[in-house]
């Protein structure tokens, strides 16, 4: 089997595949062939074909698409590959297929440059049996809009909705100073169109807070749920502020709808926020945390070479990988004045662990002693404890892109 490119012509037996795996109550005629790929994506097919033979549409045996991401990983930005729309037919599933086509697209990725994976899963256990881990939890919190009252200030600027064409470069510049954490991603222009401006079944509101010289200093992305009889819910996708004064008036526009909805609910915030702290009856509100996207080190010597690390240590890595031969060996890795060096070395490991538990150690997800307490990090003595917490320590890890 072949993954290959999706040529133009496969487009409609390609997203039919998708829409039966993602949107199966649509039913077989759901539309949207007028929607364009969007930024940064590219469309695979895995197809049963022979290496050099021409492939059809009815060779089409699983299905994936890649986004060409840049994200922030220990400060630095780094091309990570995002994972996604992964759709096998009900008469191809467990055959095998997903996993050759993933497989196939790591060492494609690893061919381009590409080091680092990151994918949101519809299965934790089956991505974690290829190799990707956990790198960061997310908070869901559902707050009457009464109880927003005492954290919003007093009127102060003014409030207008946004348009993609005229206020990115603002919104742009509210974002960076937002979203901080590592594994935040440099959003392209076509990537704000697509994913801030639009959404797949209805696009969404953005609305900017500009203060009293006129500058944006915070936005909000929402849309609106009828529940039934649960009532109305406004749905902020993204609260994004360049400060603390910024988010008081987002939040007091939430507050505002207080006529128009029952409930006001924040979708995706870093698991460590404390949103309902600041309430008048934080019993009110329901905070949920769930587990969030997951990443894999495409190729680990590539990787590890080129983070930026804070300590000049050195140390030997036993790595296992069941899926990819090239990381699946031993590794020295030594920082030193002039950066990061790894080779693959034949000694004894100061230290062994899976693909998945060095990718969280990689981008800080978790800390070497959190990994070892569990037993997913084995460390031969004390001295190397000291080592990988000084090469790797925890970072603050949100991937909040949706893809």
């Amino acid at each position: 089997m072949q993954l290959r490119t999706l040529p133009e012509d496969h487009r409609d037996a390609w997203r039919a595949m998708v829409n039966y795996a993602f949107r199966p109550a649509q039913g077989p005629d759901w539309e949207d062939r007028d929607r364009p790929w969007p930024d940064l994506f590219t469309a695979f097919g895995l197809y049963d074909v022979p290496p050099d033979g021409e492939a059809d549409a009815e060779d089409l045996r699983t299905v994936c698409g890649s986004y060409d991401f840049t994200a922030k990983i220990r400060g630095d930005w780094h091309r990570a590959g995002g994972v996604s729309a992964v759709a096998s037919p009900p008469e191809r599933r467990r055959q095998g297929t997903v996993g050759r086509m993933l497989d196939a697209l790591l060492e494609r990725c690893r061919e381009a440059g590409t080091a680092f994976s990151v994918l949101w899963p519809f299965e934790y256990a089956f991505y974690r049996r290829l190799g990707w881990a956990t790198c960061n939890d997310y908070a869901e919190a559902t707050i009457p809009p009464e109880q927003l009252a005492a954290v919003a200030p007093d009127p102060a600027g003014s409030f207008r909705q946004l348009d993609a064409e005229t206020d990115l470069a603002a919104i742009r510049t509210v974002h960076e100073a937002w979203a901080t954490e590592s594994l935040a991603v440099r959003r392209t222009d076509g990537w704000w169109r697509e994913r801030a401006f639009r959404g797949w079944e209805k696009d969404p509101y953005v609305y900017g807070w500009f203060d009293d010289g006129g500058t944006l200093r915070g936005y909000l992305v929402y849309t609106f749920d009828d529940d039934g009889d649960d009532g109305r819910d406004m749905r902020v996708w993204e609260c994004a502020s360049a400060d603390d004064a910024a988010r008081a008036h987002l939040l007091r526009f939430c507050r505002d709808h207080d006529s128009q909805v029952e409930t006001v609910t924040f979708t995706s915030l870093p698991a460590w926020a404390r949103p309902i702290d600041e309430l008048p009856d934080p019993r009110a509100a329901t905070l949920e945390v769930k587990p969030g996207p997951m990443v894999r080190l495409v190729d680990v010597a590539d990787a590890l070479s080129a983070l930026s690390y804070d300590a000049r240590e050195s140390v030997v890595l036993a790595v296992s990988d069941d899926r990819c031969a090239w990381n699946d060996d031993t590794f020295e890795l030594r920082v030193d004045a002039a950066g990061a060096h790894v080779t693959r070395v034949e000694a004894t490991p100061d230290a062994e662990l899976d693909v998945g538990a060095l990718s969280q150690l990689a981008v800080g997800a978790r800390t070497p002693a959190e990994l070892e307490r569990v037993g997913d990090l084995t460390v031969a003595d004390s001295p190397v404890r000291e080592t990988l917490a000084a090469l790797f320590p925890r970072e603050r890890t949100f991937l909040r892109e949706g893809f």
